[in-house]
């Protein structure tokens, strides 16, 4: 953590470290699930790769984040829309269950409903359409590809 380019990455503007430090999140989670898979499939060499790579996904997303946010919780997601208090979220698939479950509460309908964005420690990084998917920020466009899709999930 003492690298130049760790200190490099704690320059970078907020959005920009909320979003990265999002991605080492879940690739940490990602690499845990195919450390334990490995092992469970008698694979140490494997495991102890995925495990390695867990570890220092782990630490560098704890780099990315404020000093005073590392001592106070873990990273989380945050769901927030106009008219409706925020949401934690524990990951992005947590999101969209959440943003669509107070949809069908609402009773208002896709067209009625708003927009929810995704926050990483207050930083917006995506947004949520009706239908729960989870996209970039900005103007919708016909190639552009959700960062998660909850129509695949069975959500």
């Amino acid at each position: 953590m003492a690298l130049p380019a760790v200190k490099a990455l704690q320059s970078l503007d907020p959005q920009t470290r909320s979003l990265l430090a999002a991605l080492l999140k879940d690739l940490q989670n990602d690499a845990r699930a195919r450390a334990q898979k490995s092992w469970d499939s008698r694979k140490p060499p494997l495991a102890a790769y995925w495990a390695a790579v867990g570890v220092y996904a782990g630490h560098v997303a704890k780099a990315l984040r404020p000093r005073k946010s590392q001592r106070r919780r873990a990273l989380t997601f945050t769901i927030r829309q106009p008219g409706y208090p925020d949401l934690p979220a524990a990951n992005w698939a947590d999101a969209s269950h959440l943003h669509c479950r107070r949809r069908e509460r609402s009773g208002l309908g896709a067209s009625g409903f708003p927009e929810g964005h995704v926050l990483v420690d207050d930083v917006p990084i995506a947004r949520i359409s009706y239908n729960g998917c989870i996209w970039p920020l900005g103007a919708w466009s016909a190639d552009m590809q959700p960062i998660y899709d909850n129509r695949n999930t069975g959500i």
